[in-house]
């Protein structure tokens, strides 16, 4: 067994704070509410002791964990880049795979922050308050690749985002019967059916 300390390697205290984010997320996702800050020091290869030079506790670090798998910088920059040649179908599609990654981890470390202490500092409503933020972010990017496309649709940019992430969130939903789910590929059908123009939707 292997009993040597680990020891932190020097770093800017915003790098390591970032640095153990990065690690224990993935591990939240994977596990939910029973990891322990032991397996999230083993995780970050730290020592346990690091964790709490950096976050006063463990319901803490969920929270920033939070915060950080909901800012929606990185999926609204993986929107924009979506390749703009490719076909409007091709677009959601990419973009589909996008946003079910983002729910995936963002509904898994919704319920572990859910099953924490919510001590007088109210976490969940600051939670709810980026939540509403990174949703109005990511709409806006989503009907902007919609925006692109307005020759072929027979809806507002803007309402074509709406139902797209609709139907995506209705895949992706637990509570969903799994064999009446959508796939990615029934759901961009079924969004091109109804927001296409009948032109487009023959091409």
């Amino acid at each position: 067994m292997n009993t040597k300390q680990r020891r932190a390697r020097p770093m800017t205290p915003d790098a390591r704070r970032c640095a153990i984010l990065d690690a224990v997320i993935p591990l939240l996702v994977a596990r939910g509410a029973s990891v322990t800050t032991a397996d999230m020091a083993e995780a970050a290869d730290i020592a346990e002791g690091t964790i709490f030079r950096v976050f006063p506790d463990k319901a803490a670090l969920i929270f920033e964990a939070v915060k950080k798998t909901m800012d929606p910088d990185s999926v609204r920059s993986a929107i924009e880049s979506i390749d703009p040649d490719q076909s409007l179908q091709g677009q959601l599609t990419e973009a589909g795979r996008i946003l079910l990654g983002r729910f995936e981890r963002v509904s898994a470390l919704a319920e572990v922050l859910r099953s924490m202490p919510d001590p007088s500092n109210g976490r969940r409503a600051t939670a709810h308050k980026f939540v509403t933020q990174a949703n109005t972010a990511i709409s806006a990017a989503v009907a902007e690749l919609f925006e692109h496309h307005t020759d072929q649709l027979s809806v507002a940019p803007a309402r074509a985002a709406a139902a797209f992430r609709g139907l995506i969130f209705a895949s992706a939903n637990p509570w969903m019967v799994p064999g009446e789910r959508l796939t990615l590929e029934e759901v961009v059908s079924v969004l091109s059916a109804g927001i296409l123009t009948p032109e487009s939707s023959m091409s």
